[in-house]
């Protein structure tokens, strides 16, 4: 018997609808699994007497579940129909939502009604004033994505197919973080610069750059290793012709306007420690960060600062995480022969330089804010470390991308039956076990054996592809990179105290970071959007899980690895990041607390 995929196909809609629409499916996932679920709030059933008749007439055509979620504080029920039950509220729905008050009706909810619904109910909940600024993020993010949604999509223009299809992958999140309340929230865009740098509309763009006298230019590299003033220059346009005392010093042109406006920087101008030349040269593509841009011949990414609140935070490069991004990168290029003998499929992505602009003002804050606002970090493109016949594409793109990423992940899979003779269940499921072992492994032992956290989510992680199926993993991105105390070659000592801040985790931290970013924001994503496709996959998908997280204990059997991923095993339930509720308290990232999400690997 064949196996058939499963995609539905929205009806046609504006692109407005469908922007609320998936806005609201993802509050409601949001809402259960933070705060609902947790609370004992949410009934799964067949068929409740009390529900909407249009859940009735549905429900006779076998279309799903009846989800109830229970709002007492508010005296107020929620209805909606659900495909099936889901342990990590990865649901997906087959309705509009309803809502009963006493004495009334039941009434079908707008996403704006919804969103102020839910942001009321945690105002009562928790006893805080209304958060005003997060729904009007959450309006922002639905406005974004109906513009997005509504443009045509534009072809890349790299100079391979490779490189196209790794900048589609770059440019095609249609949706954003499905359990973000705000995923495509930009704060500080104006309409025109949504247009003008947003990936998803095919940004690319010319660099903004300055000059500033040497003894100005701030700039740290790996011993050895070319420093970013040269590789600036290398890679600027021809038609740039500065005096040898002076420097380039490249920018995001959004973030040129806004340095431009900066007292400090007007001053630079006036006197002459400064020029301002403008957006010149060839065009670099924007990627799925936004601050970070690609062009085909430069050996490498330049990762800028943005004073944009793009989700949870404004995008700058601050001070000690330039430093710490450089510090990540000495310590794993000497883990590098290590890796590479372990695991020579996973490639990490060194940032080994920075530069900025210090002009040592007396007014520190001030001064503070230039160097962070010129920092930029040189990240290492991938082209030179791909495996013959390997195309890189974000994992986002084909797990956190909603049914986009599901059409993606189905040509993939069609090539694997088609280079393997497989059937496509079998495809499947060799598919994801040879992700997950490619990118699981490497990530536990950086943590257990080498205290080494990284950050591997969606958009942190890249997937070589070949014939269709996984063959290499690239990690990237040092912000979120840390260092458990204790092991050697850190060297976390020798930092200034705020550095070291930014980087040391304790054995507790690094763990519940891998098993958020690994196991909930990456493999419950992938198999989410796997058992849409081929329905009934995510226990068997859950047991390669499993079965990798054993494998990996029998190998490396040591007391950090077994405290964290025994219990697991065990039943335990797994810590997960709530970005509703943090984004609600307005916590920064690194104030914000873990949950607990009950546990889905299957228990033998």
């Amino acid at each position: 018997m064949t196996t058939q995929f499963s995609i539905t196909i929205p009806a046609i809609q504006s692109s407005e609808d469908q922007a609320g629409r998936r806005s609201m499916e993802t509050l409601l996932n949001c809402f259960c699994r933070e705060v609902a679920v947790p609370a004992g709030q949410v009934e799964l059933g067949l068929g409740q007497a009390d529900i909407p008749m249009a859940l009735h007439a549905l429900m006779a055509q076998g279309a799903g579940r009846v989800l109830q979620i229970r709002l007492p504080k508010l005296d107020t029920r929620l209805a909606v129909l659900v495909e099936k039950a889901s342990m990590t509220s990865n649901f997906r729905y087959r309705s509009l939502v309803f809502r009963k008050q006493p004495e009334e009706g039941w009434t079908p909810l707008s996403w704006k009604n919804l969103a102020q619904l839910l942001l009321n109910d945690l105002a009562v909940r928790f006893e805080t004033p209304f958060n005003l600024e997060l729904l009007q993020q959450i309006y922002e993010s639905v406005s974004v994505t109906s513009r997005i949604l509504a443009s045509k999509p534009k072809a890349a223009k790299a100079p391979n197919s490779v490189l196209n299809a790794y900048l589609e992958s770059e440019q095609s999140l249609l949706y954003g973080h499905p359990f973000h309340p705000a995923p495509k929230s930009r704060q500080g865009f104006s309409t025109s610069d949504l247009e003008d740098f947003s990936p998803e509309l095919g940004a690319q763009f010319a660099l903004h750059y300055f000059a500033v006298r040497r003894e100005f230019l701030m700039q740290q590299a790996l011993d050895g290793q070319t420093g970013c003033e040269h590789v600036v220059a290398e890679h600027a346009p021809a038609v740039i012709a500065i005096h040898p005392e002076f420097a380039l010093v490249p920018c995001h042109p959004w973030q040129a306007r806004y340095l431009l406006e900066q007292p400090l920087v007007g001053n630079a101008l006036a006197d002459g420690r400064l020029q301002n030349l403008g957006q010149l040269g060839p065009d670099y593509f924007a990627t799925s960060s936004l601050r970070t841009v690609f062009h085909p011949e430069n050996p490498y990414f330049y990762k800028f600062s943005l004073n944009v609140r793009i989700t949870n935070c404004v995008r700058k490069n601050a001070h000690y995480e330039l430093q710490g991004a450089l510090h990540n990168s000495r310590i794993l290029r000497d883990e590098a022969e290590l890796l590479k003998r372990q695991f020579p499929s996973f490639q990490v992505l060194l940032e080994p330089a920075f530069m900025s602009i210090d002009f040592n003002d007396s007014d520190r804050e001030a001064n503070l804010a230039v160097i962070e606002g010129f920092g930029m970090i040189l990240r290492e493109a991938f082209v030179n470390r791909l495996e013959p016949g390997v195309t890189p594409l974000l994992a986002g793109y084909l797990f956190g991308n909603h049914v986009p990423g599901r059409l993606q992940l189905r040509q993939l899979l069609q090539q694997t039956v088609i280079s393997r003779g497989l059937s496509l269940k079998a495809a499947a499921t060799q598919w994801f076990a040879a992700y997950a072992q490619l990118l699981a492994r490497p990530v536990l032992f950086c943590l257990f054996e080498r205290g080494i956290v990284f950050e591997p989510h969606l958009q942190n992680v890249l997937i070589g592809i070949k014939n269709g199926a996984p063959c290499q993993i690239f990690i990237r991105d040092f912000e979120g990179v840390k260092l458990i105390p204790g092991h050697p070659g850190h060297h976390l000592k020798s930092l200034p105290e705020r550095v070291r801040q930014g980087l040391a985790y304790s054995q507790e931290q690094g763990w519940n970071r891998i098993a958020y970013c690994l196991l909930v924001n990456n493999f419950c994503e992938a198999i989410h959007q796997f058992d849409a496709l081929l329905p009934g996959m995510e226990r068997e998908l859950w047991s390669i899980v499993r079965d990798i997280l054993s494998q990996y204990l029998r190998q490396f059997d040591q007391p950090a690895s077994k405290a964290g991923i025994e219990p697991l095993l065990r039943g335990q339930a797994i810590p997960c990041k709530a970005n509703l509720v943090n984004r609600f308290h307005r916590r920064s990232d690194r104030e914000a607390g873990y949950l607990s999400l009950p546990n889905p690997l299957p228990k033998f």
